[in-house]
């Protein structure tokens, strides 16, 4: 499988690649289902939870139940890092019976996503590309590719169930909880 796409060249300076910012509207629409407790991949700028890991407070080698026992995670981790993420998620999902929702490019060709697919329960690939929010506030004038939504749920032994679900469903609802 090839870990490179070339679907689109990114306009973004390099040091902003991994700063964007899920949008709002989506991301009430998950919490509306998922409750989210934490945003373990945020800075001080994009976190969508009150609790979250920034690159201070790394998800990469804190406990996530630390922060809440049997919590909903959500991630948009940095793109620059998946796989490192995404092995990270499935480890503390299953270790901790922890819901976690991993919003990443649906690079359907790479080792991380067939990695997913054995370990996850479910992932959601989103018709339509997302406009997501860069560091200094402004949306995306467009995004070179789609994406998914990656979810494990704890330490349920489902297997994967592959779905299709509209990006314009997600971007409805605006209600905060």
């Amino acid at each position: 499988m090839n870990d490179q796409h070339f679907a689109g060249k990114s306009n973004t300076a390099v040091d902003q690649k991994d700063l964007w910012q899920t949008p709002k509207a989506l991301f009430h629409t998950l919490d509306q289902e998922f409750n989210f407790d934490i945003d373990v991949c945020a800075s001080d700028k994009n976190a969508l939870c009150t609790s979250y890991f920034s690159e201070r407070s790394s998800a990469l080698t804190n406990e996530w139940h630390s922060v809440y026992n049997h919590a909903a995670c959500f991630m948009n981790p940095p793109y620059s890092q998946t796989e490192l993420f995404l092995n990270r998620a499935s480890e503390q999902a299953k270790k901790h019976n922890l819901t976690v929702v991993a919003l990443v490019n649906a690079n359907t060709d790479t080792k991380w996503f067939a990695d997913c697919v054995s370990t996850a329960n479910e992932i959601r690939l989103i018709s339509g590309r997302i406009g997501f929010i860069s560091s200094t506030g402004g949306k995306s004038n467009g995004n070179t590719k789609g994406q998914c939504l990656i979810i494990w749920r704890g330490k349920c032994e489902t297997p994967c169930m592959i779905t299709m679900v509209s990006r314009d469903k997600l971007m409805k609802q605006t209600k905060n909880r």
